[in-house]
């Protein structure tokens, strides 16, 4: 499991990126729709209210926080888990989502060829490399949610991006806009906080149901987003259950797996005794830090190759983007966040 496990769990640089991830907003050429007036408030409760909603799909992430091209760094040519991780905030991505009901969700991130597949049928779970041929079944013992893949649905994105708002946001709607061919309105949140490189957020929420259809951030003091997931096709009929029924082909190596708890990608054993140390989260709301414990960061982002993608600072290397900055501390603790430098600096000195 920890190979296969890890490339569907964020690594070391990824549980902040990966809400911050980018992606290019195509244009829209139909014609905004005319829809009925609603109040902010009413698009939040419509989207709280749209959770389990069955639907398949199609998303597209592109993302281009300005980071050079990662693909040197794995060794073998990427498939480790940290080079993995980093490839995903660069180039293009494309996955297909089904989502049955609360206990039936499958992900298929497609790579070329190859694909990256997380199935979940009740109490179990399936995650499959084709490329590796290596596929682990988990059995939990409590129900579980789906580890936190390689992309986010729009709908994932806008849970984790409005658990950031409070006071210190401003919430009001803007546009409407049709995606995937739905009518959406648009409801954009805007921190008032002075740590955070979050400009604002443009949640398109589909007007029928609620479920977010794209989700895009804008860096502070750019004009394009720096982040955006949007589908491309959606449908709202519940997917066929054998969409949810996986076998794993002959010739791929399995290896099975019992987990206790809510949530598989909280419920791992003991960080001791695995290669994903969880991290410590660091104030709240847009200016959260991650802050994972030394020996988190995977053995195949060492070397020459990082050293083309941080500067030295002050108690360690800092790589920066438009949007995320993580800090690789002199103590070997990683600190991730959709900050400022200094504001990861300071949280490293505590």
């Amino acid at each position: 499991m920890k190979k296969n496990i890890q490339r569907w769990i964020p690594a070391a640089v990824v549980p902040a990126v990966i809400i911050t991830a980018a992606v290019a907003v195509p244009a829209v050429a139909n014609a905004a729709p005319s829809l009925p007036e609603k109040s902010a408030q009413q698009l939040l409760e419509l989207v709280a209210e749209s959770r389990g909603t069955p639907f398949s799909g199609t998303i597209e992430q592109t993302s281009a926080l300005g980071l050079p091209d990662v693909s040197a760094l794995s060794p073998a040519g990427g498939g480790d888990s940290g080079s993995s991780a980093l490839e995903l905030l660069s180039g293009s991505h494309t996955a297909n989502v089904f989502v049955g009901g609360p206990s039936t969700q499958r992900v298929q991130l497609l790579e070329g060829f190859a694909e990256r597949d997380a199935i979940r049928n009740g109490d179990s779970v399936w995650l499959y490399d084709s490329d590796a041929k290596e596929a682990t079944h988990v059995t939990a013992s409590a129900p579980a949610d789906l580890p936190a893949g390689p992309t986010l649905t729009p709908s994932e994105a806008a849970e984790k991006l409005l658990a950031a708002v409070g006071t210190s946001t401003e919430i009001e709607v803007v546009d409407t806009a049709r995606v995937a061919g739905r009518a959406a309105y648009e409801l954009r949140l805007t921190p008032d906080d002075a740590d955070t490189l979050v400009g604002s957020v443009v949640l398109s929420v589909d007007a029928e149901t609620g479920l977010p259809l794209a989700v895009s951030v804008t860096a502070e003091g750019q004009k394009s987003p720096a982040f955006s997931v949007r589908f491309s096709k959606i449908d709202f009929d519940a997917p066929d259950a054998s969409v949810f029924e996986f076998a794993p082909p002959s010739d791929v190596t399995v290896e099975e797996e019992t987990l206790d708890g809510d949530t598989l990608g909280a419920t791992l054993p003991d960080a001791a005794a695995t290669d994903h140390p969880r991290p410590t989260i660091v104030g709240d709301g847009w200016d959260a830090v991650a802050v994972l414990p030394a020996g988190a960061l995977p053995a195949d982002l060492s070397g020459a190759g990082l050293e083309q993608l941080t500067t030295e600072v002050n108690g360690g290397r800092l790589l920066t983007t438009s949007l995320v900055s993580v800090l690789l501390a002199d103590d070997g603790r990683v600190l991730v966040g959709a900050v400022t430098p200094q504001l990861l600096q300071a949280v490293a000195a505590q």
